[in-house]
């Protein structure tokens, strides 16, 4: 039988994958972190998760090697931490990686003095010396001999990166009152970073900065000036490589939305979009999203489902409404969880090769494929006999459904209908190989962004709540236990980890939405309960910020603000987002303030580097350019989904991009009284038996209107 270590018992799926290791791991935890104290020894932390493909690499090459293993049980104390279990230990040591080297990324590989003080770190180390780089082993024996030779100097360096860490960026930074004039430098800023021609804000790597892309769809909307969608996609003319925005007269705001919908539009057709199965891949590692890193994120998705959501509604178009159904089917048929959760993860490696499963020859989509579609797929998926990467091909959209229409003297609705075939025929094909491993831990804070994504979707677009409601059930049963929200939920339904400020603040943000598609006020409840244990648990009044890591929290080398929008949003922007819209639907303007002082620290800064602040920039927006808070009820005995009259205002306000109001439906039957929220929503009813609709701005309501048309003057008049 094989030898296992420690990690054979860990839930985590990454740390199970090293259970195997020779290497003497541990669990980050009370234990090992005594041990070093005691024994006086370096720590050596590895950190990564399930589907890093240079974790993998690195295991395979040092972390199974007996040699490799021997050197670092001699002489350190060896811990694996998955990031996304403890994000807080990530963000501490991901800081000082960052300190050392000028640079990020995974694997974390990082020495500890017993203090938990990091001296040096890097990321992929190389099995031999390379090029001038050491391999891992020469870095092993290089540190062992400077901790056994020369502690004091070790020890002084471990001072200097102690208070390196313990800096709080709150002490240099200046708070100032929220203004126009900042999102007009966020713009600008965007706009030298953006590339005109493949879209998007950096070179290679190209990541899809969602929350950037957010951003300029709300700073392209003018205000005063409803911009009206085209008509919906049945009666237009199918088109999937060409998205033009509306044009509003101001050339900065026309110029946001063209930015937003040319990077949108690239992604969708490029490699980094699974042509064949719907859904995004972690980033591109060219500049034309041709050559993707092949991992599936459930966070990526959920954080470009709502954007793309943004855009059909914007343009009409069919290209982005068809991505987000695809995308939803993606997460639907390949990451949930029979009880209506999502998956954190798909690896980008099957059978040790990165991509293999989603690549194909040309012979095999030939072989696949009857001559008359396999040459449609060719022109529209740029197949060639020698591949686009290593051989091999990766599927991109080289024509539009238009373009091959024309060639072939078709209707765009017969390709689109052959393209359909084309792409389950390889779903199917590619389902027989052996599958992406799957990460199938549940992640709060992921999830929470997944149920956000489905109600925005559900709101801006008219899909059914049915999938968003299964979710918020699932976290409401799972992930809250009396006063604690845990962050990992297990493929068997067992929560573990209190949950970090992300956790609180995008599922208070969540359960708002599903409020606002539902009218239920035991949705808004929930979200007001996660309001305050967040407001108590994180929000440091005497800076107007929030700290990652609850109170009473076992405390680590350093506290972490988590200021910045990564690859998901920023703790603070996130519950920044989250007291304001709860403040707005909960009738609590106090929590406005305060997310409004919150933010004015962060305002200047945000200002300067955009592109790290794409989610507090959306809440900024929305403050200097505040929208409505619009509630249709509709008469007893019936609901949005079935009175005609309440699906025919909700459709009317899907007309009009508008990003900054707030629209709550609310069934017949449906009472506030006893509530909270009684004062708020109690005498909004639905009058003379009718369907009414209140349109109000600030928790003041114009005279309530009853008519469709009536409702649509009173949108357009007030916006």
């Amino acid at each position: 039988m094989m030898k296992t270590n420690r990690l054979i018992n860990e839930s985590s799926l990454y740390l199970r994958q090293h259970a195997h290791n020779p290497v003497d791991w541990y669990p980050w935890g009370d234990e090992v972190l005594e041990r070093a104290r005691r024994e006086k020894r370096l720590i050596f932390l590895s950190i990564g998760y399930s589907s890093c493909h240079w974790c993998h690499v690195m295991e395979r090459e040092s972390f199974e090697d007996p040699e490799t293993a021997r050197l670092l049980n001699t002489h350190f104390i060896n811990i694996k931490v998955d990031r996304e279990e403890r994000p807080d230990v990530d963000a501490v040591y991901m800081e000082a990686l960052q300190m050392m080297t000028g640079r990020g990324g995974w694997p974390l590989n990082i020495w500890l003095t017993p203090e938990q003080v990091p001296i040096f770190a890097g990321t992929y180390f190389p099995p031999q010396d390379y090029h001038g780089r050491p391999s891992f082993t020469t870095v092993i024996r290089r540190l062992a001999d400077a901790f056994r030779q020369y502690p004091e100097k070790v020890q002084q360096q471990a001072a200097e990166m102690r208070k390196a860490l313990n800096s709080d960026i709150y002490d240099r930074l200046k708070p100032a009152a929220l203004s126009g004039l900042q999102l007009d430098r966020a713009f600008q800023a965007h706009a030298q970073n953006y590339d005109p021609i493949h879209g998007g804000f950096s070179e290679a790597p190209k990541f899809p900065m969602a929350m950037s892309i957010g951003f300029l769809l709300r700073y392209g909307h003018k205000p005063g000036k409803p911009e009206s969608a085209p008509d919906p996609a049945p009666t237009r003319t199918r088109s999937d490589t060409s998205a033009s925005p509306p044009s509003p007269s101001d050339p900065a705001t026309s110029e946001a939305h063209q930015m937003a919908l040319h990077s949108l539009e690239k992604m969708i057709c490029g490699g980094i979009y699974d042509q064949a199965g719907g859904g995004f891949h972690r980033y591109s590692t060219d500049g034309e999203w041709l050559v993707p890193h092949f991992e599936k994120m459930l966070y990526d998705n959920a954080l470009l489902i709502p954007v793309m959501a943004e855009a059909a509604q914007l343009t009409g178009t069919p290209l982005f409404r068809d991505a987000v159904e695809e995308t939803i089917g993606f997460l639907n048929r390949e990451m949930r969880h029979q009880n209506g959760a999502y998956y954190t993860a798909l690896d980008a490696d099957t059978d040790g090769v990165e991509g293999k499963f989603y690549t194909f020859s040309f012979r095999e989509l030939e072989e696949l494929l009857e001559p008359d579609l396999f040459r449609l797929a060719a022109d529209r998926f740029g197949l060639t006999p020698g591949g686009n990467w290593e051989g091999v091909n990766i599927l991109h959209r080289a024509a539009g459904i238009g373009e091959l229409a024309a060639d072939r003297g078709s209707s765009t609705e017969s390709i689109h209908r052959k393209l359909e075939k084309i792409k389950e025929a390889i779903r199917n094909y590619r389902n027989k190989r052996t599958r992406p491993g799957l990460d199938d831990k549940i992640i709060t804070s992921w999830n929470a962004l997944m149920l956000i994504a489905l109600c925005h979707s559900s709101r801006s677009l008219g899909r059914s709540d049915d999938d968003a409601v299964r979710l918020g059930d699932f976290l409401t049963r799972h992930a809250l236990s009396g006063d604690t929200l845990y962050r990992i939920i297990d493929n068997h339904g067992t929560a573990k980890q209190p949950g970090f400020l992300d956790d609180y603040a995008l599922l208070t943000d969540g359960f708002t939405r599903l409020f606002e598609i539902t009218g239920d006020p035991a949705r808004l409840e929930l979200a007001v309960q996660l309001t305050e244990r967040m407001l108590d648990l994180f929000f440091d009044r005497d800076k107007n910020a929030f700290r990652y890591s609850a109170r009473g929290q076992a405390p680590l080398v350093s506290e972490t603000r988590d200021v910045f929008d990564n690859a998901m949003p920023g703790g603070n922007s996130a519950a920044i987002a989250a007291l304001y819209r709860a403040g707005h639907l909960a009738g609590r303007p106090e929590w406005i303030r305060t997310a409004v002082t919150a933010m004015e620290p962060l305002s200047e800064i945000a200002a300067e580097h955009a592109t790290a602040f794409g989610y507090l920039l959306q809440t900024m927006h929305r403050h200097i350019h505040p929208g409505n808070e619009i509630v249709i009820v509709c008469p007893p005995e019936s609901t949005p989904e079935t009175d005609p009259v309440a699906k025919k205002m909700a459709a009317i306000w899907r007309e009009y991009y508008d990003p900054s109001s707030y629209l709550v439906t609310i069934a017949g039957n449906t009472s506030f009284k006893g509530t909270a929220f009684e004062a708020l929503y109690g005498d909004k009813q639905a009058r003379n038996g009718q369907t009414t609709a209140y349109i109000c701005r600030d928790f003041e309501c114009r005279a309530p209107v009853h008519s469709p048309e009536m409702f649509r003057e009173k949108i357009v008049s007030s916006r």
